[in-house]
């Protein structure tokens, strides 16, 4: 029954993404907006039990395709919580469209690598903090690319169906400085607990290794970000490619390799 529960999650995401294109895009009514928001939560709550009972297990898996889970589900609740202070109407299409195409992804990709978590609760909380920081920051790499795409609009005059159906350019930097504060936040305690973690195995803060590089490399970058949005006010394009970049070398480091390893090599 439980294995049911990812399928009918990407059933309804794409429900719903039919919808808001027609409400959305296309000025036509679709389904009731009490059905509409009946279907969100039934596909939040599936899909988050679907995650829950995977990462519960004694041994779970996690690689690609459990990261893409997880990013999908996480951008949707960013968008419930987002909606109690900001307008976000109209990033509905573009959103469950990017979570299911996430979840069918995750369904195609084979299992990831099994987790052999130690006795060590340091060690369960690093791999946790570490995939919640990468998956909102992947969220936020989304909202960077639809904040070029209405940027673009704005200065070429092109795209007007883009124009009117996406959130204004400052609510789309107000979530996005959001998400980069929180996976920010997560990313520095992921590193801190690697750290401490190494210290305690090896006597050593760090191992030399492109995973620890890339992180740290992307940290510098999200910390400069967040410096410069606060002191110089650093906002707009600029911002979203400063974003872009930052991700981009975070998800050489982890989520690449893996997809790398798992869906081409077909190695665990």
């Amino acid at each position: 029954m439980l294995t049911l529960l990812a399928p009918l999650s990407l059933f309804i995401y794409l429900l719903l993404g039919w919808h808001f294109c027609q409400t959305r895009l296309a000025g036509k009514r679709a389904l009731p907006e009490k059905a509409s928001r009946l279907l969100l939560a039934i596909g939040i709550i599936c899909h988050g039990i679907a995650i829950t009972h995977g990462a519960l297990q004694a041994n779970p898996n996690f690689g690609a395709a459990e990261a893409l889970s997880l990013t999908a589900w996480l951008a949707i609740m960013i968008y419930c919580v987002g909606q109690l202070k900001l307008k976000l109407d109209g990033l509905e299409p573009p959103l469950f469209a990017f979570a299911a195409s996430f979840v069918a992804l995750s369904l195609i990709l084979p299992a990831g690598h099994a987790i052999t978590y130690s006795q060590n609760s340091l060690s369960r909380a690093h791999f946790l903090l570490a995939m919640l920081a990468q998956s909102f920051l992947f969220v936020a790499a989304g909202i960077a690319i639809l904040m070029r795409l209405t940027d673009n609009t704005l200065h070429h005059h092109a795209g007007k169906l883009l124009a009117r159906t996406l959130p204004p350019l400052l609510t789309l930097e107000r979530l996005l400085f959001s998400a980069i504060g929180v996976g920010f936040l997560l990313l520095t305690l992921a590193l801190t607990a690697g750290s401490i973690l190494n210290w305690q195995q090896h006597g050593q803060l760090a191992q030399l290794s492109h995973k620890t590089i890339f992180a740290l490399s992307s940290w510098l970058l999200f910390a400069s970000l967040l410096l410069g949005h606060k002191i110089k006010g650093w906002r707009g394009r600029f911002a979203a490619n400063w974003t872009l970049t930052a991700f981009s070398i975070l998800f050489l480091g982890y989520i690449g390799s893996r997809i790398v390893l798992e869906a081409i090599l077909g190695k665990a």
